[in-house]
């Protein structure tokens, strides 16, 4: 087997091509490289840049000798690295015995997609989005606020860039701007992805984001933890019969006591309809669906609750609406039904100064239950109320959730709750 290289092309500066000769299977290959040289200045006995004629004859501390020297150095780094990074590919073709032209075709295909593969973070940040063609539209949207941000840090941020001064740097710049420490933590997460993906594309990027422990570098800083809101069966009593004279609040308030017995994600709630309503051979009737976010299959009891909606409304579920009027509208019920206990919870969007300008964010605080309902309360109520008296696995099944401790996470009885449930468990059993 052979490899050799030499200049191809009309101009003054010519591409660098390899050639790859294998006589005992045929193999003969010619390929350009990724590099560029000025015939003046090419050696093709040693295949390396050197000085011109002209170059030489320059005194010896001329600058533009000197930067030409540095120039060519460099050059020739990078070269040898792609002869030797070429030499061990087919070397080690040869030792599989997997030696042929779609093999080796592959090293300089890769080497071209690397080429095109954009360094910028906006740019990257778009062709990973683009290349994993798996990842839903959800975390599409989520990855693309991550590249704005680091664009309003550094707009000329490249995927190079990414280590631990930047973490640190960028991490005080989010903490200056009043995000929570863990969006903070998140963000840094997805920007490690992409990292990662960096250097799975062989893109020269720092080994720092190994070994970030961002749950470390940006702790949580209120000792008194806020927790997300969830209905309690009274909570539940006060929806279902409070006389609601228009259709928008109706029709939402029904959605939000169907979501408190489905467990679903708003983007799998909104996608309900009667064809995905299934009988089996007894007559029991299940929700049946392809959940958007995890792509797994769940079955749901429809429960007499659920029914009850379907009947009211002959047979169909509640009007579709979009996520944002569902949680305006959920908050406007919930506020008329008189679900008032004062919560430490968080509330989303709320307007407030950062540099002189009005930007939104998440603000912990105390306030009326209603007022910090969200999309997401239905799938909380339905493991909170649940998780004393149903097995973990059967729960599971319902929402979606790949383990137990993922169902701990939307459990949000407070502490005196469960002692109470602990105690009366206890007593059935005859313990006093």
């Amino acid at each position: 087997m052979a490899l050799s290289f030499f200049l191809r092309g009309t101009k003054d500066v010519k591409k660098i091509y390899a050639s790859v000769s294998y006589l005992q299977h045929s193999i003969k290959i010619i390929r350009p490289t990724p590099f560029s040289v000025d015939v003046e200045n090419w050696n093709q006995e040693e295949k390396r840049m050197i000085l011109s004629k002209s170059e030489k004859a320059l005194p010896r501390y001329d600058t533009n000798k000197k930067i030409k020297e540095n120039k060519i150095s460099d050059f020739n780094t990078k070269f040898i690295e792609y002869e030797d990074s070429l030499l061990d590919y087919l070397d080690q073709l040869k030792k599989e015995d997997s030696l042929t032209e779609t093999k080796i075709n592959q090293f300089f295909d890769a080497d071209k997609e690397r080429k095109n593969t954009p360094t910028d973070f906006k740019g990257f940040v778009d062709y990973y989005c683009e290349m994993n063609i798996g990842i839903k539209d959800g975390t599409k949207k989520v990855y693309k606020r991550t590249r704005n941000l680091v664009m309003a840090f550094n707009p000329k941020f490249r995927i190079q860039d990414i280590d631990d001064r930047f973490k640190k740097d960028f991490g005080n710049f989010l903490d200056h701007n009043n995000y929570q420490r863990s969006y903070i933590r998140k963000t840094l997460s997805n920007i490690r992805d992409f990292w990662k993906y960096a250097k799975r594309k062989k893109i020269k990027v720092s080994d720092d984001p190994e070994w970030w422990e961002l749950s470390k570098d940006f702790p949580d800083i209120n000792t008194n933890d806020p927790d997300d809101p969830y209905l309690t069966w009274n909570e539940i009593e006060l929806l279902k019969n409070i006389d609601l004279h228009t259709d928008y609040l109706d029709n939402a308030r029904d959605w939000l006591l169907i979501s408190c017995w489905t467990a679903q994600r708003v983007s799998d709630l909104m996608k309900f309809n009667f064809e995905k309503v299934v009988t089996d051979s007894s007559g029991e009737k299940y929700l049946k669906i392809t959940q958007e976010k995890t792509s797994k299959e769940v079955t749901i009891p429809l429960f007499a609750e659920v029914e009850r909606i379907l009947n009211k409304r002959n047979g169909n579920f509640p009007r579709k609406i979009s996520d944002q009027k569902y949680n305006e509208y959920i908050k406007e019920v919930c506020e008329k039904a008189q679900i008032n206990d004062i919560v430490f919870a968080p509330k989303y969007r709320q307007p407030v100064i950062v540099n002189n300008k009005k930007v939104y964010r998440k603000i912990v605080g105390h306030f009326p239950k209603h007022e910090v309902i969200t999309s997401h309360v239905g799938r909380r109520t339905f493991v909170s109320l649940f998780i004393n008296n149903i097995d973990l696995e059967s729960i599971r099944k319902i929402t979606g959730h790949g383990q137990d401790k993922m169902i701990a996470i939307y459990n949000k009885l407070n502490s005196l709750e469960r002692a109470e449930f602990t105690k009366a468990k206890f007593k059935d059993a005859g313990f006093q």
